[in-house]
């Protein structure tokens, strides 16, 4: 036997081997298939009812989208009417503004009226004092931050001491004797009455 002859039969047993090999990976690619066929039509068979809830859902859904358009303007005339209502609180605002700036002139105009008509009766008072000064005691307090402007006399004359409250306090009344008779009001005071 020549070497030639031993390299074929060598190239037939490694033929042979890698056919049984490609005959076993095509057995186990074969089974590996079918399995995932077999899930694949499960999930799909999974799938079909979910997909038909879906197409349902989309069939409920088109009328809403078709009224989506519809809301959108509605919305913009609600928010154009919520800005217009915006500028007129604005604008009520700014005149509520003016007249506050107004009312706090006439508070400033008045007050110096009424610091002037003030100051005019205490000059008044001032002057009477000063003539009843001789006859009786009197003091003089001068308003803060002013000199002799707003004095105002106080009279120091003794005052008469007032009497003390008193209280009426009802207890239980006492139920009249037996023998006692009524009072019976005099015929002067009723027939006064009846006047009224």
């Amino acid at each position: 036997m020549d070497y030639l002859n031993i390299a074929l039969i060598v190239l037939v047993v490694v033929a042979v081997w890698a056919v049984v090999e490609v005959a076993l990976t095509v057995r186990s690619a074969r089974k590996n298939i079918d399995e995932v066929s077999s899930s694949a039509h499960e999930v799909i068979a999974q799938t079909q009812p979910i997909v038909a809830k879906l197409d349902g859902m989309v069939d409920e859904l088109e009328p809403a989208v078709k009224q989506v358009p519809v809301m959108a303007a509605k919305a913009n005339i609600a928010m154009d009417s919520a800005n217009a209502s915006l500028d007129s609180v604005n604008a009520i605002l700014s005149d509520v503004s003016l007249v506050s700036g107004t009312a706090a002139g006439v508070t400033e105009t008045v007050n110096g009226a009424v610091q002037g008509a003030a100051s005019s009766v205490a000059k008044a008072v001032k002057k009477v004092a000063g003539r009843a000064a001789d006859a009786e005691p009197a003091r003089t307090l001068s308003a803060a931050g002013s000199e002799g402007d707003g004095s105002v006399t106080i009279d120091e004359r003794p005052r008469p001491a007032r009497k003390p409250t008193s209280y009426v306090v009802y207890g239980e009344t006492a139920k009249p004797a037996k023998h006692a008779k009524p009072a019976q009001a005099p015929a002067d005071d009723s027939a006064a009455a009846d006047a009224e």
